[in-house]
């Protein structure tokens, strides 16, 4: 996986064994790449490229963009949208199919009961598993953990309910400690995980991580 700017000359690349850090130090430029990639992680057109394989690739597919650290939520719409699929798909597998028929045949009695003193009849040909299993509103379980352990969960639930994706980070070394990070990086290439640590400073180099730098007069190395 390929990410490029058009302004910059850097070619990121990513899961060759390390997290990339860019460290962007001139504001100006700063805020144009953040902008540009929450615009195309909303699906808008912008001035990055990502790619897989040498071809390109939907940057809203295959990017996910972090700026909120604290607090950190795992439970974002995205990822909640993503789990309400996986287990409507899962309430027509075979081995319990037929304990959801059983499900939706004990809502429509239930339904039916409460309209019997009504003066008409009603139907339930629209009752369907995925809106029940909206309207619980289910969610992962996230209290148990760290912040920063909430990252890393988020990651792994992100990559098992829909797709490996390249993880932006923007500027999350001024939430986290740098032994806390060391452990991140460290854990993102154990899990080959593809990593970008946008920052706008430059601080202690981490283990597991290349970086690249701009700085305040766009000079890049």
């Amino acid at each position: 996986m390929k990410l490029v700017y058009n302004n910059m000359g850097h070619i990121l690349r990513f899961g060759e064994g390390y997290v990339n850090e860019l460290i962007i130090e001139n504001k100006k430029m700063f805020f144009e790449v953040v902008d540009s990639i929450n615009r195309q992680a909303d699906g808008i057109h912008g001035d990055c490229v990502l790619s897989v394989s040498d071809r390109p690739v939907e940057f809203s597919k295959y990017a996910d963009l972090t700026v909120q650290f604290a607090p950190f939520r795992i439970n974002r719409k995205s990822l909640l949208t993503k789990l309400y699929n996986v287990l409507e798909k899962k309430s027509q597998a075979a081995e319990i199919y037929t304990k959801t028929g059983e499900l939706l045949s004990e809502l429509e009695r239930y339904i039916l009961l409460l309209s019997e003193d009504l003066p008409f009849e009603i139907n339930c040909q629209k009752l369907a598993v995925g809106p029940i299993i909206r309207a619980l509103s289910p969610e992962i379980e996230e209290s148990d953990k760290s912040p920063i352990e909430k990252v890393f969960a988020y990651m792994e639930l992100v990559r098992e309910l829909d797709r490996d994706k390249l993880f932006i980070m923007v500027n999350m070394r001024s939430y986290f400690s740098d032994e806390e990070m060391e452990k991140f990086t460290e854990s993102a290439c154990l899990h080959d995980f593809k990593v970008l640590l946008l920052e706008s400073y430059e601080s202690s180099k981490l283990k597991h991580t290349k970086r690249y730098v701009v700085d305040n007069d766009l000079c890049e190395f």
